[in-house]
């Protein structure tokens, strides 16, 4: 929105607009927030969570793990954001809580469409914050946790400009392989050793496949893995990620012995440096 320069009023101030000095006319407040942006037919409930200060913020974009996801779910990636000094967007998953929207699970079958609706609906969240005066539209980046792995380099791609991924036990592998290891390795004490010699095994359909997706990027990216993980195989997930970094790409990876898919928050201490090279 255009500023409106000064105006001489006699003794009344336009409607809408607060009174400057001698009578002058000030600039217009900005819009008030929305409740939703929009993307592919559904109305996305947010919630804009800003760092103390005074803006324009450097910003991200939170991102979903699998399931019915809603924004107030992500309240614990939020507040680690805010506290390092960002605004977050996180949102209502598409017909998830006050989203509209068809809610679908991902599986081997649709991944490929589910993945682009829904990284789509992140890099809608991300040109909405372009339009906000709090937000400094050139320093935005994304965030999330499991599957979002898959959702955020996707969106990254479509938008070509993030400034960065945070990728929290993020699979760099087909959903294939991943359901297939967190068939052996989930829901039992199988050793893992045990479970990666059965890898090889693994003849079913590899469904949305993120390497192609990721050698396409050159946006910077960050994943944070447990080693002891049963949900996604990490041994896979690296040695995805060395090929991609040893061909040029700018990716780094943080591993963490003994822990598993929910990481422990002492993760923050690696993100934490990492993203201030963003700011």
């Amino acid at each position: 929105m255009k500023s409106i320069g000064p105006i001489v009023l006699s003794t009344v101030c336009i409607l809408g607009l607060a009174c400057g000095p001698a009578g002058q006319a000030a600039a217009p407040s900005p819009a008030p927030l929305p409740r939703f942006f929009e993307n592919a037919g559904a109305r996305l409930a947010f919630t804009l969570d800003l760092p103390p200060g005074k803006g324009p913020f450097p910003a991200v974009v939170t991102a979903h793990g699998s399931g019915q996801v809603t924004r107030d779910q992500l309240r614990w990636l939020s507040s680690h954001f805010t506290q390092l000094g960002f605004a977050v967007l996180r949102f209502d998953k598409r017909g998830v809580g006050e989203s509209t929207g068809e809610y679908s699970g991902v599986g081997v079958e649709n991944g490929d469409r589910m993945f682009g609706l829904l990284a789509g609906d992140v890099a809608a969240g991300v040109r909405f914050l372009r339009t906000r005066p709090e937000i400094d539209g050139r320093r935005i980046g994304v965030a999330g946790n499991s599957q979002a792995g898959w959702i955020l380099p996707h969106a990254a791609r479509e938008l070509g400009d993030l400034r960065f991924m945070v990728l929290i036990s993020g699979p760099v592998c087909s959903v294939g392989l991943e359901n297939y290891y967190s068939d052996l390795a989930e829901w039992s004490d199988r050793p893992l050793e045990e479970v990666y010699k059965q890898l090889p095994l693994f003849k079913g359909p590899d469904g949305y496949d993120p390497v192609p997706v990721l050698q396409s990027l050159r946006t910077p990216g960050l994943w944070l893995l447990g080693v002891e993980d049963r949900s996604i195989p990490v041994r896979d997930t690296i040695v995805n990620l060395k090929a991609l970094a040893a061909s040029g790409h700018p990716f780094e990876w943080r591993t963490y012995e003994g822990q598993g898919h929910s990481l422990s928050p002492l993760i923050w201490n690696d993100i934490g440096p990492w993203v201030s090279k963003f700011k």
